[in-house]
């Protein structure tokens, strides 16, 4: 499955020469990691409690194809490319239109929190759920 969520450009994307300002798209790369964990349950803002973990991002590539400019809708697809015992490899595209905007290739990995910060395993249940997003079968949307 992929985990596909939309993305209305605002003004607040966007640069004085009116198109997105390219950190914006990091920022929408990791909302779309957080809304994809929201959605299966684990949300960011309990992670600590219940699991004791954080996932910080540990390796990002972002390749550029086309601007974009307020207004314009995106379509955000996510899919994990593999899931070793601490990490996890995602791909995150958007398009607009059909014409794609950019390719994020994201590494994750589950740390334990606190002042000496570690990686851990992913717990059994995140595995889970996140083992659904690692074939190409049809999409859940948010």
């Amino acid at each position: 499955m992929r985990y596909m969520r939309e993305e209305l450009i605002r003004f607040r994307h966007c640069d004085p020469a009116g198109i997105v300002f390219y950190p914006r798209f990091l920022e929408i790369v990791n909302d779309t990691v957080e809304d994809w964990f929201d959605d299966m349950g684990f949300p960011f803002q309990h992670m600590k409690e219940r699991f004791g973990a954080g996932v910080p991002t540990v390796n990002l590539n972002i390749r550029f194809q086309s601007p974009c400019r307020q207004a314009d809708l995106l379509q955000l697809e996510l899919v994990c490319n593999r899931i070793g015992d601490s990490s996890i490899d995602l791909s995150i595209g958007a398009n607009r239109a059909g014409n794609p905007v950019f390719e994020a290739q994201v590494v994750l990995c589950f740390t334990t929190v606190g002042e000496q910060v570690k990686k851990r395993p992913i717990p059994a249940e995140i595995r889970q759920q996140i083992f659904q997003y690692t074939n190409t079968g049809s999409a859940v949307t948010a």
